[in-house]
C-alpha cells in the first residue's frame, strides 16, 4: 500500500531549489507581517521586530506536514492526528492545500474550524511572542482532527509550515516594560521548549 501510495507523489526534478524559493519567499512575508505587527503595537521603531529577525536563513524552520488517506475502519475514538499546541518561536506561517481538519481554542475556550481560505497564508503567534508583547498577541492553541466522513477522507492533506524564530543572540525582554516575563535568551527559549517536549 506504501509503495502504492508513493507512486501518486509527483516527481519534482529540484526539490531543494524549490524549497528554498519557497522558504526565501516566506522570509519576505514573515518580515512584512513583523513590520505590520511593530505598526499595530506602536512600537518607537516599526522595524524593531523585524530587525530580531535578521537571521532568518540560520534560525527559521521550513516543515512540510503529510496527512494520508486513512482507512476509516482503523480510526479510534477521539484521535487526532495532530495534538493540541502552540508553536514556540514569534509566528508560524502556515500554507495549506484546500483540505479541512486545523482547529483553533477561541477565547471562550471552545475548538472552532479554522477552514483554508484560498489563496491566503494563515499567521499564528507563537509563544515567545506572545511572552514579548506581555500577552498583547496572544499564542492560541490549535490542533488537527481527523476526518469524520469517508469523502474527507478521499485525499491526504498537505501543509507547510514555516516557523520564525528570533536570532539566537537577542534577549527576549517585555516590549512594554513590564516585566512580566522575565528576559530570556532567544535560543535558550528555543532550547528549553524543545526539552520539555521531546
Amino acid at each position: 500500500m506504501v509503495s502504492a501510495e508513493l507512486d501518486k507523489f509527483p516527481v519534482v526534478s529540484d526539490m531543494s531549489r524549490a524549497l528554498r524559493n519557497l522558504f526565501d519567499a516566506g522570509n519576505t512575508v514573515q518580515m512584512r507581517v513583523l513590520e505590520i505587527m511593530g505598526l499595530g503595537l506602536e512600537l518607537d521603531d516599526p522595524q524593531f521586530l523585524a530587525k530580531k529577525h535578521q537571521f532568518f536563513c540560520k534560525t527559521g524552520t521550513l516543515r512540510s506536514l503529510h496527512y494520508p488517506r486513512l482507512n476509516m475502519k482503523e480510526i479510534k475514538e477521539n484521535q487526532v492526528r495532530c495534538g493540541e499546541h502552540s508553536d514556540y518561536g514569534s509566528i508560524t506561517l502556515l500554507f495549506q492545500d484546500g483540505k479541512a481538519g486545523l482547529q483553533v481554542r477561541n477565547v471562550h475556550d471552545e475548538w472552532v474550524k479554522a477552514p483554508p481560505i484560498e489563496g491566503t497564508i494563515l499567521v499564528n503567534i507563537g509563544d515567545l511572542m506572545q511572552r514579548w508583547t506581555s500577552d498583547r498577541l496572544i499564542a492560541s492553541k490549535h490542533r488537527v482532527m481527523l476526518p469524520t466522513t469517508e469523502e474527507e477522507n478521499s485525499a491526504s492533506r498537505q501543509s507547510i509550515a514555516l516557523f520564525g524564530h528570533p536570532d539566537d543572540d537577542e534577549i527576549i525582554a517585555c516590549l512594554d516594560g513590564s516585566n512580566k516575563y522575565p528576559p530570556i535568551g532567544s535560543k535558550e527559549y528555543l532550547e528549553m521548549r524543545f526539552s520539555m517536549t521531546y
